[in-house]
Order: structure tokens, then sequence, then C-alpha cells
């Protein structure tokens, strides 16, 4: 179904966005790997990739909807599945609630890495945290199966399926509120309460010596950085939770959806898109790595192997595995 213009030149804003920004994070991240090799780095490394993704799928879903894709459609098994899986948008949930729970991922790693650190040194891996991000990738397309059964081809057109018992709409708007947004809340908002407290409580018992080392500069800067990306969660996802609340449970009646939809389902995508604002005005060490490969490649005086540039700080290591030590505290 084609939607106004206005609405289409957003969307395309938003994935335009979200590829270049994500693009530009994963650039820099893989080519100064040696300096964002932290779990928590690769972790937000993948979180851009993901991003990215979702960038490229809404942009061609944007595209299929305002072409003639989905008119004029035969009724068999094959159309039938085009139609359940294009207009379910079924790949921008999937990839979305990926990025959701790798976001959640983050902070229960963040938590685990401030509050006991001893156990974060001994037990995380890189091997668990390539499988966390599997498992981000599992969790989204298996939640969004559901959203398959909600559409069908009736008269040549691809549609809202009406013969859905009502228990079943509530089912499926219960479920995707439950997983896309209150087990992320809870998991989010749980790690970052916790890592504030504990990082008060080691404040209020430490000496003035021993308060840098709690509370450095490096490890206040990516809490403070992720928190931020968390929030920003709550802010591009809330609208749709509750507008599709108010729909299952009929306290909203009698306007057309489509447009209020389409809305809100593009501030889902911004999500999308402001982690990388985010990492460039917030992650100092993400914005010190941009600045000194912009500089080497673009920069009238490009710096040698071996050499460092006298304008821009060095951070050969990353701050985050170098403050692991003070952490156990």
């Amino acid at each position: 179904m084609a939607t106004s213009p206005l609405l289409t030149a957003f969307n395309v804003a938003i994935g335009c966005s979200a590829i270049l920004g994500n693009g530009l994070v994963i650039f820099v991240m893989t080519v100064r790997r040696k300096q964002f090799s932290s779990f928590t780095n690769r972790l937000i490394r993948h979180q851009s990739i993901i991003d990215f993704v979702s960038g490229l799928v809404f942009l061609l879903m944007t595209g299929i909807e305002q072409s003639s894709l989905l008119t004029m459609l035969e009724a068999n098994i094959f159309t039938d599945i085009i139609c359940r899986f294009v207009d379910s948008h079924y790949f921008i949930w999937a990839v979305n609630v990926a990025s959701t729970y790798n976001l959640v991922v983050i902070s229960l790693e963040r938590f685990l890495a401030t509050c006991y650190p001893v156990k974060h040194r001994n037990y995380c891996s890189l091997f668990k945290i390539k499988v966390s991000m599997c498992a981000a990738w599992i969790i989204g397309f298996a939640y969004a199966l559901v959203f398959l059964f909600l559409y069908h081809v009736s008269d040549g057109k691809c549609d809202f399926n009406p013969n859905n018992a009502k228990i079943f709409r509530v089912f499926v708007f219960s479920w995707s509120f439950l997983v896309e947004y209150i087990v992320p809340v809870i998991f989010i908002s749980f790690s970052y309460v916790r890592i504030l407290l504990v990082l008060r409580h080691k404040l209020d018992n430490a000496d003035a010596n021993q308060q840098n080392g709690v509370l450095s500069k490096a490890k206040k800067n990516v809490i403070i950085t992720m928190l931020i990306a968390g929030c920003m969660f709550f802010i591009c996802w809330s609208p749709i939770q509750m507008l599709r609340l108010f729909l299952s449970t009929e306290i909203v009646k009698g306007f057309s959806t489509a447009t209020v939809m389409g809305a809100v389902r593009g501030l889902v995508m911004c999500n999308m898109s402001v982690n990388p604002v985010v990492y460039c005005f917030k992650y100092e060490h993400f914005r010190t790595q941009l600045n000194q490969l912009a500089r080497s490649r673009f920069g009238r005086h490009r710096v040698r192997p071996g050499e460092e540039s006298n304008d821009v700080p060095s951070l050969s290591l990353d701050p985050i595995q170098e403050t692991a030590i003070t952490q156990a505290l």
C-alpha cells in the first residue's frame, strides 16, 4: 500500500542515515580493530552491523510499498507467502528486535563488568560474546514469525486478514508488547540502575586516591554513552507500543491508522540511525579514533606507521580494557 510522499521521504531519509552512519561506525571500528578489541566494543560494532542491515531492509520495503508489486496478485501459495513476509514487515521487525536484544546484551555485559568484575574476567569469553550475538539474531527472526499469520491475499491484493479471531489479534499485540518492549526495558533498566548504585557505593567507600580508579573517565564515558543509547530505545519504541495496545484493546476506534502507524514505525526506525550520532558526540574513544583516522588519510600531515600525531592524543589500547583491573576494587 502506497504511503504519502512526505512519509516516504521521511522513511528514505531515515534509511539512508542509518546506512551512512552505521557504515561509518563499522568502517572505523574495523580499520582500528586493535583499538576497539574489548567485548563491549565488539558488541557495539555488531550493533552497527545490525542497524546497517536494518537500514537496507527498510529502504527496500519502502520501495516495495510504493510499487504495485502487491496488487493484482493471483491466489496461490507463492503469492501468499510473499504477501505475508512483505506486508507484515517481517524482516523489518526481525532485524529491529535483533538490534534491541543486542542492546540488552551490551547492558548486561556492562553490568557484569562493573558489578562483578572478577566473574566477568573469569567467565566472559569471545566465544560467549559471539554466541550472544547469534542469539540476538535468532530471537529477532523467531519472534517476528507470528506476524506472518496476520495477512493474506484477498481479491488480488495483500491485506490484513479479518478472519483472525479477536483473541488471536490480542495475543499477537500482547506478544509484541512483551518481547519488543517490556523484556528489554526490564533488563536495560535493571542493568544501568545496578551499575549506578554500585558505582555510587564504591565512591562513597573509597578515599580520594581510589575514586579516580573507581570511576575513571574512560569507564564513565562508556557507561554514559550506552545509557543514552538505552534511553533513545525507550523514546523510539514507546509510541508504537502504546498505539498497538490501544488498537488491540479497541480503546482507539474510528480512524485510519495507516498514516499514524507509518509515522510511529518510522520513529522506531530512527532508533537504528541515532546510535552513530551518540557515538560521535559522547563516545570519546570512538571520536578520537575517527579524528586520527581522518587526519592520517585525508589530512595534510599524514601519520606514518609507528608515529603518533602531536595534535590528537593517541589511545593505542581500548580504554575499556585498560580500566578492567581497576573495576575489581
